[in-house]
This record gives C-alpha cells, structure tokens and sequence, in this order.
C-alpha cells in the first residue's frame, strides 16, 4: 500500500479557500475559490507573485458573487500553453472558464480570456447529473478530465471526460460521463484529480463535509488522497473504482478538521513522489501540505 510522509506545512493566513494547486516550471499556483487573485509560490510556500484575477473589496469575494474556481490545470492549445480555470458550475455565475497565456515572462493576464460553459452545464444535466459541482481536472493524454463531486443528497460521484475545448460546447466534443466508485464507511466526495504518467496513475483528493447541496458548506471530516492504477486503460469503463485510499487523519495530526481540496507532483524520482496538497478550512485562510508519496 503507498504512504505518506508529511515535510512540512504552512497556513496562509491572507489567502483564502485554496481548492487548486499546480505545479509547473518550478513554480506552485494556487487558486482559491473566492479568493481575488492567483498565487505563485515557490517550492518552500515563498511568495513570488500575486495576479488579479477579480477586485472585490475585502479578502473574500462574497458568496453569492464568487465564480467559485475550484479547477485548474495547464494545457496546450495549437502549441501554445494555457493556465485552465474552471468554475464549479453549480450556480449560473459559476459557468465561467478562464483561459490565461502562459509565456517566457508567465502568465499574461492581459490577455485573459473568459468564456461561458452553459451549454456544457446543460448537456451534462441532460445527461443525468443532478447536481453540477465541478472540482477537479486533469490531462490524460488527449482526454480532459472534470470531477464532478457528490454530496450527502446527490452522493454520486462522476468523472466527466471530455477534451480541451469543451467549453466551446457543440455537438463534436466528445463527453463520457463515468461514476466512480469509492469504499470508504464515510462516503467521501472527489475534489482534485492529478495524473501521474510515469505510473499511468490518478491520484485524487476526498473529503467529508456535512452538506446536502452544491452551495453550502458544512462541518469538515476526513481528507483522503486516492489512487487508481492503469487509469488509461480504465477510462472506457462504465465505473471506475478507487484502488486505495489513504485517510490523512491518520497520517498526521495537522490534516485533521482540513478539507484537502487540491493536489500536484512536483517530481518523481524510482517509487518516491514528492507532492503539494491544499486545504481550505471554510475560515478564510488554505494550509498548504509538502509530503512523500512513497510507492510500493
């Protein structure tokens, strides 16, 4: 079974609700989803930049206005590279993706694109999701990987797999919608997915939270990190199953009462993995997390 060995952790007191981490030319970015700007630290939690994304007052963008980010990843369109930002879906100002260059310099935020996903939204409803909360994605070859996360009354967990472009919604993008399955007495919920080539594996993010609905928060559980081995030969499944599941509780007390939202690799070296997680306690604040992923 792999373990996990925290490094070291850190509380961002002034950054709020982190959901998505990436790791990406040495550099973290981090996104929280009612936070007003995108933050790029370094591999020791050092701040090195801060980019508006939004300009409400205050530390918080409030509730009912939030575009709710919660996904993120970096993608290549046409040979040029794209910091992907997607909005949970579960509210109409929450269809929104964010399309950002990535260059020499990094991310240019003047020619930040954003683009409705409505339609999107639509087909998935017509499809027979319920409830829409997207929380997660990631890039398994061609295939553009969303999370679509349960909760206490719609306790289904999918992964929507499409491609790049899907917020471009028309009839030749390709959209299968796969429940996963997940053997925990606690029935958690998928947040982030991160793909692992060197392994073909998927890691992902769960966690408990007392909520019967994709908008409120409620009391903070466990947090697990997921495994699902061979994930590429698996992807035309009619189910796909979590393989392992590793409750952080147990792994060290500062996981306790965080909700581990995201998750990235920032190297692999033979069976070990060293990874960034992200959590967001509902306060305000995100805990990021260094640890070992030990392989078997």
């Amino acid at each position: 079974m792999p373990k996990i060995e925290l490094l070291n952790s850190k509380v961002l007191t002034e950054f709020p609700s982190g959901s998505s981490v990436n790791y990406h030319h040495e550099r973290l970015y981090l996104i929280g989803d009612d936070a007003n700007n995108i933050l790029i630290l370094d591999k020791d939690y050092l701040q090195i930049e801060s980019l508006q994304l939004f300009d409400y007052p205050g530390k918080r963008i409030p509730k009912a206005d939030k575009v709710d980010l919660e996904a993120s990843a970096f993608i290549t369109i046409h040979q040029q590279e794209y910091f992907l930002l997607v909005g949970s879906a579960s509210k109409p100002q929450r269809e929104k993706v964010f399309l950002i260059p990535f260059t020499e310099t990094g991310l240019d935020m003047k020619s930040l694109r954003i683009y409705d996903d409505d339609k999107f939204t639509d087909r998935l409803k017509r499809k027979g999701i319920d409830e829409v909360n997207m929380e997660g994605i990631t890039l398994i070859n061609d295939y553009l990987i969303l999370t679509n996360r349960g909760n206490r009354k719609n306790p289904d967990n999918h992964f929507l797999i499409t491609e790049v472009g899907f917020w471009r919604e028309d009839k030749k993008v390709n959209l299968n919608i796969v429940p996963v399955q997940i053997n925990a007495s606690d029935a958690p919920s998928i947040s982030e997915i991160c793909y692992v080539e060197t392994f073909d594996m998927l890691l992902l993010t769960l966690s408990t939270e007392a909520s019967d609905n994709a908008y409120d928060d409620g009391a903070i559980g466990n947090s697990y990190v997921g495994f699902i081995n061979n994930i590429t030969s698996k992807l035309n499944n009619n189910q796909l199953i979590i393989d392992t599941l590793i409750n952080l509780s147990q792994v060290h007390a500062d996981f306790k009462n965080e909700k581990i939202e995201g998750i990235c690799v920032e190297s692999v070296h033979d069976k070990t993995l060293v990874i960034h997680l992200v959590s967001d306690n509902d306060n305000g604040e995100s805990k990021l997390f260094k640890a070992k992923l030990l392989l078997p």
